[in-house]
């Protein structure tokens, strides 16, 4: 991967502090020809699963050699690794807490193990003089990922690693004969809920008959193409954007009129 000066930010640090403008600052300071640029501040405080589904919707569409920087970090200051990883075409800075699950298993699908580098960061040369217990993000984090936009190699940052650590992310479950349950996995701005089922998960299955989706008392017989495919009011599905199910109002919010959110189940029969 030959860096190409972008650095993405994906933080739960909101806007109403100075945080975000710190780790720029960082970054600049150390790499003035670095090209920072916000991915989202908005994740919910602490929700690092969260903050993993986010990143993996998103970062393969920045181009080849921009390096993303996470900074979502409940675990600052313990016993939590720092780390790196560098892929073909991307690299990613991050605590070691399960923030990039979804990214490692891509890439792991994608480029296999071998192409893949992952380094714990422990060479304080490449970090601030000074580092706090409670930001490392500026500290540690931003750091680094100036430096590695700069070109520096990752094994100059710290030993090699075998893998991240990873979430336990749900997967389908075979209840009886046809039917799987389903969760959902993360709420958009909109109350869209983004669920574990896969569109490869339901084709591979659509040849025991066609999918109902059943969560609490709403029975929905048909997986629409569009929002728009719909009544207004009415629930529906759909596939979306990142090629998930998931459960939509048009122009209203799923999540909200269901009452449902993360973590609540949904049913999928094939009949």
């Amino acid at each position: 991967m030959q860096p190409n000066g972008l650095i993405t930010l994906t933080t739960d640090f909101g806007q109403m502090d100075a945080y975000v403008a710190v780790l720029k600052g960082v970054i600049l300071t150390i790499n003035p020809a670095a090209r920072p640029l916000d991915f989202i501040h908005d994740v919910e405080a602490q929700k690092v699963a969260q903050a993993a589904y986010l990143l993996h919707t998103g970062y393969r569409y920045f181009p080849s050699g921009t390096v993303h920087l996470v900074v979502v970090d409940p675990g600052v200051g313990g016993e939590r690794k720092a780390i790196a990883l560098r892929s073909p075409s991307w690299a990613f800075v991050a605590p070691d807490n399960g923030v990039l699950t979804y990214v490692w298993q891509a890439l792991l699908a994608e480029h296999g193990r071998a192409a893949l580098e992952l380094v714990e960061l422990t060479e304080p040369r490449w970090w601030l003089p000074s580092i706090s217990t409670t930001f490392h993000g500026r500290d540690i984090f931003a750091p680094v990922a100036a430096h590695m936009a700069a070109g520096v190699a990752l094994s100059e940052f710290g030993p090699a690693l075998d893998a991240p650590m990873l979430l336990p992310l749900p997967d389908p479950i075979l209840r009886s004969e046809g039917t799987w349950e389903g969760r959902i996995i993360h709420v958009d701005h909109f109350g869209n809920c983004i669920t574990n089922l896969t569109h490869d998960f339901i084709v591979a299955n659509q040849t025991n008959g066609s999918p109902t989706i059943t969560i609490l008392d709403q029975r929905i017989e048909q997986i629409c193409r569009t929002y728009g495919d719909s009544p207004w009011g009415t629930v529906m599905a759909l596939i979306g954007s990142n090629e998930r199910l998931e459960l939509a109002v048009r122009n209203g919010n799923a999540a909200r009129m269901l009452g449902v959110g993360v973590g609540d189940a949904l049913k999928i029969t094939f009949k």
